[in-house]
């Protein structure tokens, strides 16, 4: 006997770990202040700069970040970014103001945006991509459930690609009258 897939989790009603809820609350007002050109003052977010100096922009740039860059990214993190800054924030607890290769993931997420992290975790095809996959394997699942919660956010690109590969609608049967002369 198959049982139904589990629910998609919802974005209200969940009851947040208090630690984690901190946690989220100073991750949001970092990412905000890098958006907006200011320090920081998350250790690191910070350290990260360095490694994304490091790196060349073909290294760094994939391309869901390539998509994101031609999208706006808000100014403050939207509901579905909360929801991802919650997982790492569950996943990794404070480590993750603090671990320089998580807050490389965080630097991502505040210059492309949370869905670009999340695509290049779960569906990222280049070396850099695979790398962050693994770095960030524990959120895998977390990461899942919320492409079942926000699939409208996190999957339209892949349903405007897959929108080239679907079968076109025929124009319908021709009418006999129209080829009467």
């Amino acid at each position: 006997m198959t049982q139904p897939p589990p629910a998609a989790p919802s974005d209200k009603g969940v009851p947040i770990d208090p630690a984690t809820a901190l946690i989220v609350l100073r991750l949001d007002d970092a990412i905000s202040a890098f958006r907006a050109g200011e320090g920081t003052g998350l250790q690191a977010l910070d350290s990260a700069s360095g490694l994304m100096n490091d790196l060349t922009d073909e290294e760094v740039v994939s391309e869901a970040e390539r998509r994101a860059e031609h999208k706006r990214i808000p100014r403050r993190p939207d509901r579905v970014e909360l929801a991802i800054l919650t997982a790492l924030a569950d996943t990794y607890g404070a480590e993750i103001l603090h671990n320089a290769s998580l807050g490389y993931a965080l630097r991502l997420v505040a210059r492309h945006g949370g869905v670009a992290l999340v695509q290049r975790v779960l569906w990222g095809e280049s070396a850099s991509d695979l790398q962050l996959a693994t770095m960030l394997g524990a959120t895998r699942a977390a990461f899942t459930q919320l492409t079942l919660a926000f699939s409208q956010d996190l999957m339209t690109e892949a349903n405007d690609v897959l929108s080239g590969f679907r079968p076109r609608p025929t124009g319908g049967p021709k009418s006999a009258r129209g080829n009467r002369g």
